[in-house]
């Protein structure tokens, strides 16, 4: 059936024009300034936004101007289409909005001005119409301040507080945000394989795995304890005949001390949890460390103790040692003859 003019493939691929044409300008560190004339200041700050405009650029100037909606944009700078380098830290975006004057309010006779044009008690009033443009503001976007995506930076630590989550100062801005955002759900999950994980996840960018009753070295562990324990980690009685077998294969791996063996003190596995990321531990920076282990040991269980690793160094193409005739064939030197 052919495509209408219009139809759900024209809305298409205007989408898919208008997402590349982003790519590009942010490729270019370039965006173009929206056209806010005719919008109220609220919708035009979203716009910007948006647009990928930091707020702390964005300057406000009110202006007295007739026949115009109190709170509307009337002229901005940069004009409309032309664009901005977001890179350049010295720019900044100005919205002239429409504001009243109070004087207007007072008989014709306050109204006059001087033979200077002039008006003293104009300009005075002008001061505290300023103050209230502010706080008029704010009241109107007062929902934004509970809005962990939308509040202010310096007001999130007092938000976090309310859900009796702790902010780091050095955590990047939108992971703190995230954090918030997800605090109830984190609750519901805390000590939980889950709510660690979702935690490490919004914190580290990767879906970390988390195993569990696992021991993360491969050599013996030395204690002043039995080495044969009655139980296993299960819980399950571990038999005689079990005890004799692991005795009966000494050259398991990490059965040869002072080659693969770990000299640890006692864990019981019943206890502990292995956390697993898949970064090489050169990737991460020595103070993302540190807060990975704060978060762990803030969030798991009281009781329980845990290792971090991180995904193993990329190793070769695992060695050939079949006979090649002419190439390996001197038995015992560079052969493997198998039972």
């Amino acid at each position: 059936m052919a495509e209408q003019p219009g139809g759900d493939g024209a809305r298409a691929r205007r989408r898919e024009s208008a997402l590349e044409k982003l790519k590009r300008q942010l490729a270019e560190n370039a965006v173009e300034m929206p056209p806010l004339v005719g919008y109220d200041l609220r919708k035009a700050r979203k716009i910007l936004a948006v647009s990928g405009f930091p707020m702390d650029r964005v300057r406000v100037r009110y202006i007295e101007k007739e026949g115009v909606r109190q709170g509307e944009v009337t002229r901005t700078y940069p004009e409309p289409g032309e664009k901005i380098d977001l890179s350049n830290e010295l720019y900044q975006v100005e919205l002239q909005v429409a504001a009243f004057n109070p004087i207007e309010y007072l008989p014709a006779i306050y109204q006059r001005s001087d033979i200077s044009g002039r008006n003293f008690l104009r300009d005075f009033l002008w001061i505290f119409q300023h103050i209230f443009n502010q706080t008029r503001e704010k009241l109107d976007n007062l929902h934004e301040y509970f809005d962990p995506l939308e509040a202010p930076a310096d007001f999130l630590p007092w938000l976090g507080s309310w859900v009796a989550m702790t902010l780091e100062d050095d955590w990047p801005e939108f992971k703190r945000r995230n954090l918030i955002r997800k605090a109830v759900e984190l609750y519901q999950l805390r000590g939980t394989k889950r709510g660690l994980k979702i935690y490490l996840k919004i914190f580290t960018g990767v879906e970390p795995k988390i195993h569990e009753n696992h021991w993360p070295f491969d050599g013996i562990q030395e204690c002043p304890y039995p080495m044969y324990p009655e139980r296993d980690a299960d819980g399950r009685e571990i038999t005689d005949e079990e005890v004799r077998r692991i005795i009966a294969h000494p050259e398991w791996k990490g059965a040869t001390i002072g080659e693969d063996t770990v000299e640890m003190p006692w864990v019981d596995r019943r206890h502990v949890f292995t956390v697993e990321l898949p970064m090489r531990q050169e990737e991460v920076d020595v103070d993302t460390i540190k807060r990975i282990h704060r978060i762990l040991d803030m969030e798991k269980p009281a009781h329980t103790d845990y290792y971090v690793i991180f995904a193993p160094e990329e190793e070769g193409p695992e060695e050939d040692f079949s006979i090649q005739v002419g190439v390996r064939s001197t038995v015992g030197v560079d052969t493997i003859t198998g039972e």
